[in-house]
């Protein structure tokens, strides 16, 4: 019965992804910027952006799983500085997954003089920009047969234990289940099963092992 639920919740919240916002990732720096969210640029910005009615999550951020496994299930804001001595100018940039610019914002200008002040005005002159973009929703296409198989994990909590290029997942016995290695994105892994290859996903206190076993996918949830 506990299986059945799962599977169910799971239809459910795939086939209801398609309703949900566009998705953009921003940048908690950018190329401009000498820190983080100096300015305060990169929070405004993702404020201006939800007040748009987009979903923005920042690229360093834990991402939601179906925008860590596939990043074309989300655009990119790529904030542009054309400033000089005599005014601060960004542009907003909006691009696909293979870097491809959808819509850019015309250049908005502001003469303050002082930094903090221009950058928060340069920065809400946005808004009616993005008010310009129409943008197509990116749709996940609705799952009409569940995964073969959703195992969660609750009967005990995992650790991690470093090892060469990755880690060792372990249960309190201590004993090695798992075995997961380091790709080029910090929450995405390649993982090993006894010899069962798969990607394992790290999310906030759980992760998740996907793999197919005699043709059909099999999801695994650990909980840390």
């Amino acid at each position: 019965m506990k299986k059945i639920l799962l599977i169910l919740i799971t239809i459910f919240t795939i086939g209801s992804f398609a309703q949900k916002k566009q998705t953009i990732l921003i940048s908690s720096k950018y190329d401009f910027q000498e820190k983080k969210n100096s300015h305060n640029i990169n929070n405004m910005l993702k404020a201006i952006l939800t007040s748009n009615n987009y979903q923005v999550y920042f690229e360093d951020e834990i991402l939601p799983i179906e925008i860590a496994q596939n990043r074309c299930n989300a655009l990119t804001g790529v904030l542009v500085d054309d400033s000089n001595v005599f005014v601060t100018k960004v542009k907003l940039q909006i691009k696909d997954c293979k870097n491809n610019i959808l819509f850019e914002t015309a250049d908005v200008k502001s003469r303050e003089k002082e930094s903090q002040a221009a950058f928060i005005e340069v920065i809400k002159l946005l808004s009616p920009e993005l008010k310009k973009y129409k943008p197509v929703v990116i749709q996940k296409k609705e799952v009409t047969e569940s995964p073969s198989e959703i195992i969660t994990n609750t009967n005990v909590k995992y650790q991690f234990v470093e090892i060469a290029n990755g880690y060792a997942v372990m249960d309190a016995t201590p004993k090695v289940i798992l075995q997961i290695y380091k790709t080029t994105n910090p929450n995405i892994f390649i993982a090993d099963k006894f010899g069962v290859k798969g990607v394992f996903t790290k999310l906030v206190n759980r992760g998740v092992f996907e793999y197919y076993l005699n043709d059909k996918l099999v999801v695994e949830e650990f909980l840390f």
